[in-house]
């Protein structure tokens, strides 16, 4: 089976980036993959996947029709895809809904074969708002055959905003698999034991959607219990209104051992995760008339369950698909400060739940495996393929 598969972007770090080299790498145990990316993405694409077929495509995610620039480097996709042949295609898969999944769209007509989509999150449905990318999009969700949303909450939203465009498409949630579990000893992350200094570890970027301001002010009120607690911040920041708003709070508040280490290197993420008491993101949905940013799943919390880790989220978006609640870790409800601070001291205090609940989340994380993941993909391609 030849799977073509539409990807989204490559070049620096980003979850795009983990969902495109998991998915290829672990489908090549079942089908033969032909890659298209942007120029850009070139060299990554060879470093990552020496031995699949690539092409190159002006566009694939990174515009939209909402500028000049963004409907000129589609169209320039849609006239090299019809001017260039490609090896024989049984299906065309797009690892994103949109705009990755009109050049998909375009590529699956032209080899008159399946169209499948995934979905993650905010690129899920964030179109609604944009009349022209809302319009070509709502025709691609009702040509594909099937739509994979990555997480239940996004397959849920997308039946919200773009039902009547669903109605002959096939939506199944497949969740995203991880590797994390392969960096840790599973004797490491298993028999880890509490630090001696209380700390509290969130990894994601610094934005509103990620929910750090919420955390800082949680953390706030752990520190009157916990008094030499620490809360560590990893990811890039930017000196914006939502940075500003933070380092406002905490000057205001003389809330002390707040770190923002920005991003940083793999090594010195394994020592923060290795160092930490327990991992919070805190995720805060987004939605309306000026911004509509939802968490599609979470696998940081899978990264913290590898090294042993128990968590803290939100319900808000996917995570509660990455969170089994009570058992791998807690969840409270958005911008519930008091909640937020009241789950992390019940772990800080508990080291008995800490264990259980870290070990359980190591075990979750070794179960979500792009293996997983490849084989409940395949089983749909050929559902897909075998349907009228």
């Amino acid at each position: 089976m030849n799977v073509a598969y539409i990807l989204p972007y490559l070049r620096q770090p980003s979850g795009w980036r983990t969902l495109s080299l998991g998915v290829v790498n672990a489908m090549q145990d079942y089908i033969r993959p032909i890659v298209f990316v942007e120029p850009e993405d070139l060299a990554t694409a060879r470093q990552y996947f020496p031995n699949v077929e690539l092409f190159s495509l002006p566009a694939t995610q990174q515009y939209s029709f909402s500028s000049r620039r963004g409907w000129r480097n589609l169209f320039r996709s849609y006239r090299v895809i019809q001017q260039t042949s490609y090896p024989h295609i049984d299906l065309v898969h797009s690892l994103e809904a949109y705009p990755c999944g009109l050049v998909g769209h375009w590529l699956s007509q032209k080899y008159n074969c399946p169209h499948v989509m995934t979905a993650n999150g905010t690129y899920a449905i964030i179109w609604i708002k944009y009349l022209l990318d809302r319009l070509m999009y709502q025709r691609v969700l009702a040509a594909s055959k099937l739509v994979c949303p990555i997480s239940n909450s996004t397959a849920g939203l997308m039946k919200r905003y773009f039902g009547s465009s669903l109605k002959n498409t096939a939506v199944v949630s497949i969740l995203i698999g991880n590797d994390f579990y392969q960096r840790v000893p599973q004797s490491q992350a298993l028999e880890r034991i509490p630090p001696a200094q209380p700390t509290i570890l969130t990894v994601g970027d610094v934005k509103p959607r990620k929910g750090q301001m919420i955390t800082i002010k949680a953390f706030k009120k752990v520190k009157k219990s916990f008094p030499e607690a620490r809360y560590w911040i990893v990811g890039d920041y930017k000196p914006n209104d939502y940075f500003h708003g933070i380092q406002k709070i905490i000057a205001d508040d003389q809330i002390e051992d707040v770190f923002f280490w920005g991003r940083v290197a793999d090594e010195k993420l394994c020592e923060c995760y290795q160092k930490a008491s327990l991992f919070v993101l805190a995720p805060q949905p987004l939605e309306g008339a000026e911004k509509m940013h939802v968490e599609g799943f979470g696998l940081v919390y899978l990264e913290a369950g590898a090294y042993g880790l128990p968590v803290i989220g939100t319900r808000s978006g996917g995570v509660p698909d990455a969170i089994r609640e009570g058992e791998t870790g807690l969840l409270v409800e958005p911008g519930d400060t008091d909640g937020l601070a009241e789950a992390m001291g019940r772990l800080l205090a508990d080291p008995i739940l800490w264990k259980k609940m870290g070990n359980a989340n190591r075990r979750w994380s070794e179960r979500l495996t792009w293996g997983r993941y490849a084989g409940e993909q395949y089983q749909a391609y050929r559902q897909v393929l075998a349907s009228p």
